[in-house]
């Protein structure tokens, strides 16, 4: 979407241009009031508004304006039109108005709404629904190498399984991609999407009071939370789950590479690369996420504890973990530049490496 150029007459209200492309994800009814450019009055002026029933006649009419690029919405619309296309997500592997800031933010809602329902339902349906949302982020950030970094600002904080997971997945992908990308040999990403949409599965299983308690888990508590990987091996076996690098994220996420990870200790080169992008990414969002003890850690003070844990986690994938942080983040950026704000924050890395 583009910003039309104001006119004096216009006030300062900017507008938002719609194309083909998202007017083709419409039903029978417009999910926000739309404009067109009059030409004669040099305006932009109301054709039909939200909930507007679309006739034949109408959707014409649309169309036409459509494809003469003068076709707008109000940028006070903008987020009832974000909330539409979450939900019609397949129309932004072709749309080229969009800002890639706004369709990461449209990928979170829409991702979001799909692990919810699976969650809250793990059964074949709601893992094709899935399935069909990951294949189309998966398409998205692949076919623009450039477009992972945009996912950052994306990220939510606040303690919740279900933003975790989705949280999980961005930073996962971006740090993967980083290590993997070859615009030459086309890559399938699926697999490890849904392996790092599906490494808290079992979670859902354990009793609400433990996993929301808001105090120190006891020994007993502490082992029972990790009982957490073998429950998702189970449910992957009923929901018939098989492929390995699903599979290696869900089992090996909490393994280290010195073998002081559970649930089997496995270690080094046992520890498949996704599982090790797995365990980053899980550890840095439960990091920069509220937890009861304390507020949400600042990004770049999370990726230089992982990064100093060089025996638990894989340093390369650290740096690359740090380049998603500052790709399009300026703050992030200068944080990293100031040298004696970064001596602090290794200082208070460290010492929570030592605890």
């Amino acid at each position: 979407m583009v910003n039309i150029t104001n006119h004096d007459d216009v006030s300062s209200e900017e507008f938002l241009q719609i194309s083909t492309n998202i007017v083709s994800t419409f039903g029978n009814r417009l999910p926000v009031s739309i404009c067109i450019h009059d030409d004669e009055i040099d305006r932009v002026v109301p054709l039909f508004e939200r909930e507007t029933r679309i006739s034949d006649k109408k959707r014409q009419t649309i169309d036409n304006y459509c494809a003469e690029g003068n076709l707008f919405i109000s940028k006070e619309d903008y987020a009832k039109l974000a909330g539409h296309i979450s939900k019609n997500l397949g129309s932004l592997l072709t749309e080229h108005y969009l800002e890639e800031t706004d369709a990461a933010k449209i990928f979170y809602d829409g991702v979001l709404e799909k692990v919810r329902a699976f969650y809250s339902n793990p059964i074949g349906e709601t893992l094709e629904d899935l399935k069909s949302t990951l294949a189309i982020y998966c398409e998205y950030v692949w076919i623009d190498p450039n477009r992972w970094t945009y996912f950052f600002n994306t990220l939510r904080r606040e303690k919740d399984l279900c933003c975790h997971v989705v949280n999980t997945l961005f930073v996962g992908t971006a740090i993967y991609l980083k290590v993997v990308y070859n615009p030459k040999k086309k890559l399938d990403l699926r697999p490890i999407a849904m392996g790092l949409i599906l490494h808290d599965l079992g979670m859902t299983q354990l009793p609400t009071a433990l996993s929301t308690k808001n105090s120190p888990f006891l020994y007993k508590e502490r082992m029972r939370m990790q009982e957490h990987v073998d429950i998702s091996e189970k449910m992957l076996y009923r929901l018939d789950i098989k492929d390995e690098i699903v599979k290696s994220c869900v089992f090996d996420h909490h393994e280290r590479i010195d073998g002081s990870g559970y649930p089997r200790g496995r270690r080094a080169e046992a520890i498949s690369t996704e599982a090790r992008v797995c365990a980053i990414a899980d550890a840095f969002c439960g990091m920069i996420s509220e937890r009861w003890h304390r507020a949400a850690l600042n990004p770049i003070l999370a990726a230089i504890i992982i990064s100093e844990k060089k025996a638990q986690y894989d340093p390369a994938l650290a740096s690359s973990l740090i380049s998603f942080i500052i790709a399009n983040n300026p703050e992030m950026k200068a944080l990293l530049q100031n040298k004696e704000k970064m001596k602090q924050l290794k200082a208070i890395a460290l010492q929570k490496c030592a605890q």
